[in-house]
């Protein structure tokens, strides 16, 4: 079975090579072949796409340059749930497997389909919270007129005046002045009341 090793650290002072003995040692135990090995030294707050030896990791299994991926533990291959599971999905794919030496994780067993048939799910969960959470805080911010980004958020109300006074036939800059909003907050409360907007 041709395998690659794919090791990350957080820092040039974590030892890595924690991480190899363990994986040639697993490798070792199981019989396989060792093809090939991506390091990285970077933080595990990096998205996928902004991590060189992943997306190379992910490009040569395209090519079925190897049969396995194994790696020390789950969080060396994302900084969240998500990142985890589309990486698995990604290899899965291209009918690449995972081993995972500190979770005896395999996913080309019957076990592992299913482990990874439950972080989907769990990522599905936290995918819903990260949305639900925003949505309460862009709520809660709107209705103190506080900022969300760059611009503050506009209330309920504000935005229901907006729409009020340009059906009256008051202009965008009235508006914008009277209400202590930006124009370009007036063009899109309308917008998104399906109004087509006029100055």
């Amino acid at each position: 079975m041709r395998v690659v090793k794919f090791q990350r650290i957080s820092t040039h002072s974590q030892d890595i090579e924690n991480q190899t003995d363990s994986i040639d040692t697993q490798i070792d135990r199981l019989g396989w072949d060792c093809v090939g090995e991506y390091k990285e030294i970077m933080s595990g707050t990096k998205s996928r796409d902004t991590r060189p030896q992943l997306r190379q990791l992910l490009k040569d299994s395209k090519s079925r340059l190897f049969d396995f991926v194994i790696v020390y533990d789950l969080s060396r291959l994302g900084r969240s749930t998500v990142d985890v599971i589309n990486t698995i999905h990604e290899l899965e794919e291209v009918g690449v497997h995972i081993f995972v030496v500190k979770e005896s994780i395999d996913t080309s067993t019957s076990q592992g389909k299913i482990f990874s048939q439950f972080i989907t799910i769990f990522s599905s969960m936290e995918r819903d919270m990260i949305v639900s959470r925003q949505k309460e805080s862009i709520k809660r911010i709107r209705e103190k007129g506080g900022k969300w980004g760059k611009g503050n958020l506009i209330s309920h109300e504000k935005r229901d005046e907006i729409v009020s006074l340009v059906s009256q036939g008051v202009s965008y800059r009235t508006i914008s002045k009277d209400l202590n909003v930006s124009l370009g907050s007036v063009s899109y409360t309308l917008k998104t009341h399906s109004m087509s907007p006029s100055l």
